[in-house]
């Protein structure tokens, strides 16, 4: 009966936390202003707001981790919320760390 409770709990919770369209359509709009993002056609527009969409839902996937304790961090938009994997990786996985190697000083 307990684990019935839970099953109904965590569903209706998934439920009533999943982002409407026209939540997911605001906050686009807000995300555009705020940002001050311009796409070229309406292809690309569709194309940006599907990758904002995706990291919306991680967002607050995650943050519901948060809330239940099992990570220790919060995050949130920002300017790279509608960029593919590989637009980002310059900006996360391009830092130039100081050489070791005594020889090049």
């Amino acid at each position: 009966m307990k684990l019935l409770i839970l099953v109904i709990v965590v569903a209706m919770s998934a439920a009533t936390s999943a982002l409407t369209e026209t939540e997911i359509t605001e906050k686009w709009a807000t995300y555009k202003t705020e940002f001050g993002k311009n796409y070229p056609d309406e292809k690309e527009e569709q194309m940006r707001k599907k990758l904002f969409t995706e990291t919306l839902k991680f967002i607050e996937e995650h943050n519901k981790k948060y809330e239940r304790g099992e990570v220790t961090f919060t995050v949130g938009l920002n300017h790279f919320a509608d960029l593919t994997p590989e637009e980002k990786r310059p900006y996360s996985h391009g830092v130039l760390r100081p050489s070791t190697d005594k020889s090049e000083k």
